[in-house]
């Protein structure tokens, strides 16, 4: 240390400590730089730079800042904490595990590094672990109300609503006033279908913290699912009002017009919020997209043009290629998503690159792409679904061992209810109680379905006594199913082998004449069923094809004519469950018929639960 004294470095440290609080972060590092000029080995200075750094978003000066502190003084928890929180905001998970995990070694009663870590856990899906964080927090602090919430966090992404109400109950036993667990709370009871109390919790929400966007929004799509529309409109214009750049809420409002045939007000939040806020580009996207969506191809190309002029940035890039590639310009698609990838990766732009290089007959670098992809998310069925198109397209004999189409598709007649005398009798009280929750109009925009509708929300937690019967009937088959498959440890389907599952969806789809699913996979599933609740007598009517009605496997989404290949169809009856893998590409082929017939299905997807 040169020219200051220990004592003079104690004093300016507290001073600006003491900015710092105050928010001048520029002012603390115009003086802090200044002092580092003669101070270099002050841990404490080091690591006030970071801070400074990290609040102004310069995470990579924040970082080498934590570095050098560290280097001085590796036994600083709070540091080790810091540094991580800013290796997980720049999405480098590894190293912020690391950090918080030495942190806790050198302090293990440091409870914010302890839920810091959880979190982590809890944004990288490892519940076990971030459950195992948050329980040991509340050892350390019984009245720890935000512990018991993100408890609830976890078991709610883990479709656990039960278990969630549960530990959300806990925290507001601790804190009535909690918002965070009474909004969470209120969501937990909309995925059950207990709507009611649902409303209630917004409303205490909203009470407490009247400006919070989310509430309004959760608080809309919960009037959706009661049909109560008017006030579900209100509801998405309240949250619009206290946020009116968030894109989820402006999709979900327009998708609402969509779905409930008010067509006339598709796209007017995105055009008055853009016209208020001309140079937010993540707006002009979800515009675009959502116009993509709808099949407005032309407008959505003017309004990604008019981003562009502003900026290419890597979401603009990627939707400028699917809008192209929709025009059958490959090559220049793969050009702009290629382009848009380099600049900031991104899954779900992955995918849609990795099925443009399968349509242009470059499988090697679809290939490629698909191995980077899965060290990300490696149980992404739709990059299992690419890749059996790849091995099949190139003879590769790991296809026949991905998908074996006898071994792995499987058909059930579904289990006759405690209280029902025959299959036939629980069917009839079902169909109509899944036909009174098909209130839309449509089906939803980003659906696989076609001339039909879909009903909102998680069926299964639906409260309704044959709904959940059919729950009960299908956890036995799905049982069955699982118990029937051989072992393989190295295989995407059957190494997840449980006798533990959840219900990652559940909902019913009502088709009319020619109505279909369009080819597709189901990317967050591990089992995916269709189950057949009312299947009209097609041949009574004159059908363009011998399987109309029935569900086919093996052909896939990119309209790859003469490349496709069917491998299996199932024809539907009343009371028929069918279980395959989630990757396996399956789609609906239409039916004729007059206009009062339907084809009424309750379809899910299952993932394993704990090993």
């Amino acid at each position: 240390m040169q020219n200051v004294s220990c004592s003079d470095v104690t004093l300016k440290l507290q001073h600006l400590f003491s900015l710092f609080q105050k928010g001048q972060t520029k002012r603390v590092l115009q003086e802090v730089e200044v002092l580092l000029t003669s101070v270099t080995d002050n841990a404490d200075l080091l690591h006030l730079a970071a801070m400074a750094y990290k609040a102004e978003g310069n995470f990579e000066k924040a970082i080498n800042y934590f570095t050098k502190s560290l280097a001085i003084n590796d036994n600083q928890p709070q540091v080790h904490n810091n540094i991580a929180n800013t290796y997980k905001q720049k999405l480098s998970w590894a190293l912020a595990e690391v950090h918080y995990n030495k942190a806790i070694k050198l302090q293990p009663q440091y409870i914010d590094a302890i839920k810091n870590l959880g979190l982590l856990y809890l944004n990288n899906q490892r519940y076990k672990e971030a459950k195992n964080s948050f329980l040991q927090v509340i050892k350390l602090s019984k009245s720890d109300a935000s512990a018991y919430t993100s408890l609830g966090n976890i078991c709610k992404a883990e479709q656990n609503f039960p278990a969630a109400i549960s530990y959300y109950k806990q925290a507001l036993n601790i804190n009535p006033r909690y918002v965070n667990a009474l909004h969470n709370l209120g969501i937990a009871y909309r995925m059950t279908g207990n709507f009611s109390e649902a409303i209630k919790c917004f409303n205490q929400a909203k009470a407490i913290a009247p400006n919070i966007a989310e509430i309004d929004f959760n608080e809309a799509n919960t009037q959706f699912d009661l049909g109560n529309y008017l006030q579900a409109e209100q509801a998405y214009w309240n949250a619009l009002r206290k946020a009116p750049d968030n894109c989820e809420i402006h999709e979900t409002l327009n998708e609402f017009y969509w779905q409930t045939d008010k067509k006339s007000e598709f796209g007017k939040s995105f055009t008055q919020a853009i016209n208020h806020l001309p140079n937010n580009l993540p707006l002009r996207h979800s515009y675009a997209e959502s116009l993509f969506a709808s099949g407005n191809k032309a407008q959505a190309s003017k309004v990604i043009d008019e981003a562009l002029k502003l900026d290419k940035t890597p979401e603009l890039l990627h939707l400028k290629g699917k809008l192209v590639a929709s025009k059958g310009e490959l090559k220049l698609a793969i050009s702009l998503i290629e382009s848009s990838l380099n600049n900031q990766y991104k899954l779900s732009n992955a995918l849609d690159l990795i099925e443009l290089l399968i349509i242009d007959i470059d499988y090697s670098k679809a290939l490629h792409h698909i191995s980077y992809a899965e060290k990300i998310e490696p149980n992404n069925q739709l990059l299992i679904a690419y890749k059996s198109i790849c091995w099949r397209l190139t003879s590769d004999h790991r296809y026949e061992w991905l998908i074996d189409y006898q071994t792995h598709i499987r058909t059930y007649e579904i289990p006759v209810p405690k209280g029902y005398s025959s299959r036939e009798m629980f069917l009839d009280e079902l169909g109509p109680a899944l036909l009174s929750m098909h209130q839309t109009q449509h089906a939803p925009l980003k659906q696989t379905l076609k001339f039909g509708t879909q009903t909102p929300g998680r069926l299964f937690y639906q409260p309704v006594k044959p709904i959940v019967d059919l729950k009960n009937a299908f956890e036995e088959v799905a049982l069955e199913y699982i118990s029937s498959l051989p072992d393989d440890d190295s295989h995407p389907l059957l190494s997840r082998k449980t006798k533990q599952i959840n219900f990652a969806g559940s909902w019913s789809v009502k088709l009319k004449p020619n109505g279909y699913h369009v080819n597709h996979v189901h990317p967050k599933g591990w089992i995916s069923s269709s189950f057949y609740v009312s299947v009209p007598e097609f041949s009574n009517f004159p059908q363009s094809n011998d399987n109309a009605g029935a569900i086919k496997f093996g052909e896939s989404s990119m309209n790859l004519k003469e490349r496709e290949k069917i491998a299996r169809t199932v024809t539907p009856k009343n009371g028929l469950v069918a279980l395959f893998p989630s990757y396996v590409w399956h789609g609906t082929i239409p039916f004729n018929g007059p206009n009062d017939i339907v084809r009424l299905t309750a379809p899910c997807d299952i993932t394993p639960g704990e090993r």
